[in-house]
C-alpha cells in the first residue's frame, strides 16, 4: 500500500471552533493527582498539538462532495474522510451535540446526558485529544482491519454471540451478495502503538512525529480519564462502507463497543447490537442495489429512513430474527429518541417520528405479508419504501 499525505486543506478544522471545547468550561490545567507519567505526556501532546500543523480529526467544516454514487467513495479525494459514510459522522454529532449545550436542535435526550455524563471530569485539554485522535480505532479497522479471526464485540465480548448469529441470519435473509465484512472497533487499539502509528501516518504524520505520537498516546488514553482505553466515545459507533480498491478494502459494517455499551447501560441490550446491526446491513442492501447517496438534508434523509425500515423489517419477520414488535418498538422509541430536527444539515438522518414511522412501516409490510413465508426481494421492498417515502415524511410526521 502506497502511503497518501493528506493535505490538512481536507479537514479545514479550527481547534478553537470545535464543538467539545465551546461547549467545556472547565479548566485546562493538569489534574494533579494523576501519576507524572499521565501528567507529563499529556503535557508533551498538548505540545506536539500547538507546534505541529496537523487538524483533528473530528468537528465541522470538513470537505465533502455533494453527491455519493454507491460503492464509489473510493473516488472522493480524501478516502479517509469518513464523513460521507452513512451513519460515521452522525454518531459524531450525537457526542457534539451532547457535549456542547448551545448545540440542542431537538432538546436534550437520554443520550445527550448519557455522554455528558461520561465526561463531566475532562478539561479541555481531554476533549482536545479527543478531537484529533478519538476516530483511529474506526480509522484503522476500515482501512486495515480485512482478515477473518480474533473479531469480538463489547469490550468483554458480551455481544459476540448476538453479533455474529444477528450477522450470520443477515447474510441469508437478504439477496445481496454476501461478501461483506463485520468487524470490531475496540478502545484497546490505543495500547498497541504500532496500530495508531499506522493510522497517523495515513492522516500524513512523518514518521518520527508518529512514532513520537503514538507513543503519548498511548499513556495519554490509558489514564484513568479515557478509563484506561474502554471510555465510551472512543468507539461510540458505528457505520456500514462499500469496497474501496484505493486502500485495498472490501465491504465492511464496522461496530464500535462503546455505542453497544450504551444501550447496554441504558437497558437495551437484548435488542441494541441486532437493532443497530440490521440497520446498517441495510445500508450494504442499498449499496448492492445502486440506491443514490445525495449528501444533501433530503437525500440523507431517505436513504436513513430506508435502512430504519430495512433493520425493522428483518427484526420482525418471521423468517428474519422473530422479535416481539412490542419489545422492538420500545426500543425503537429511545433509539429513535437521537433522531435530529436539523433540517438543512447534510447528514439529516430525519425526526424521530418520521424514523417511527419509517420502522413501523417496515414491521406493516413484514406482519401484514400475505404470505408469511415470503421474503420480499431487496428490490421489491425499495420500490415499495419509495412509494410510502412521502406519507413518512409528511408534515404530521415531523
Amino acid at each position: 500500500m502506497k502511503k497518501r499525505i493528506f493535505p490538512v486543506s481536507i479537514f479545514a478544522l479550527s481547534v478553537l471552533a470545535l464543538l467539545f471545547i465551546s461547549g467545556c468550561e472547565k479548566e485546562s490545567q493538569f489534574d494533579i493527582s494523576v501519576n507524572n507519567d499521565e501528567a507529563i505526556a499529556k503535557a508533551k501532546l498538548v505540545e506536539f498539538i500547538s507546534e505541529h500543523n496537523f487538524a483533528p480529526r473530528f468537528g465541522s467544516g470538513a470537505v465533502v462532495p455533494s453527491t455519493i454514487k454507491s460503492g464509489t467513495i473510493s473516488e472522493q479525494e480524501n478516502n479517509l474522510d469518513l464523513s460521507t459514510i452513512p451513519d460515521y459522522s452522525y454518531y459524531q454529532r450525537l457526542v457534539e451535540r451532547a457535549i456542547n449545550p448551545d448545540d440542542y436542535e431537538c432538546g436534550p435526550t437520554f443520550i445527550d446526558d448519557y455522554v455528558n455524563h461520561s465526561v463531566e471530569n475532562w478539561t479541555n485539554n481531554d476533549f482536545l485529544f479527543y478531537s484529533y485522535f478519538g476516530g483511529i480505532a474506526f480509522d484503522y479497522a476500515y482501512v486495515f482491519d480485512n482478515t477473518n479471526g480474533g473479531q469480538y464485540y463489547g469490550s468483554d465480548s458480551q455481544f459476540t454471540n448476538a453479533t455474529n448469529r444477528t450477522f450470520k441470519d443477515l447474510l441469508r435473509f437478504w439477496n445481496i451478495p454476501t461478501d461483506i465484512l463485520l468487524r470490531d472497533a475496540h478502545g484497546i487499539i490505543y495500547d498497541d502503538e504500532a496500530k495508531v502509528k499506522a493510522i497517523l501516518l495515513l492522516y500524513g504524520y512523518p514518521e518520527d512525529d508518529a512514532t513520537y505520537a503514538a507513543g503519548l498516546i498511548k499513556t495519554v488514553f490509558g489514564s484513568s480519564t479515557f478509563m484506561h482505553y474502554r471510555h465510551p466515545l472512543l468507539t461510540f459507533n458505528a457505520f456500514a462502507a462499500p469496497a474501496d480498491p484505493y486502500f485495498g478494502t472490501v465491504k465492511k459494517i464496522v461496530m464500535g463497543d462503546g455505542i453497544q455499551e450504551a444501550y447496554d447501560d441504558l437497558g437495551f441490550g437484548d435488542v441494541a447490537p441486532q437493532a443497530i446491526l440490521a440497520h446498517e446491513y441495510g445500508h450494504h442492501v442499498q449499496f448492492a442495489k445502486d440506491v443514490e447517496f445525495e449528501y444533501t438534508p433530503e437525500g440523507t434523509r431517505r436513504t436513513e429512513l430506508m435502512a430504519d425500515a430495512l433493520a425493522t423489517y428483518y427484526l420482525t419477520h418471521k423468517l428474519g430474527a422473530t422479535m416481539n414488535w412490542k419489545r422492538v418498538k420500545q426500543f425503537l422509541v429511545v433509539f429513535y429518541g437521537i433522531g435530529d430536527c436539523a433540517f438543512n444539515n447534510p447528514n439529516h438522518h430525519g425526526t424521530p417520528n418520521q424514523r417511527m414511522k419509517a420502522s413501523t412501516y417496515g414491521y406493516k409490510l413484514a406482519n401484514d405479508a400475505k404470505l408469511k413465508g415470503k421474503i420480499l426481494t431487496s428490490e421489491e421492498f425499495i420500490v415499495l419504501f419509495d412509494a410510502e417515502l412521502p406519507n413518512i415524511i409528511a408534515p404530521d410526521a415531523n
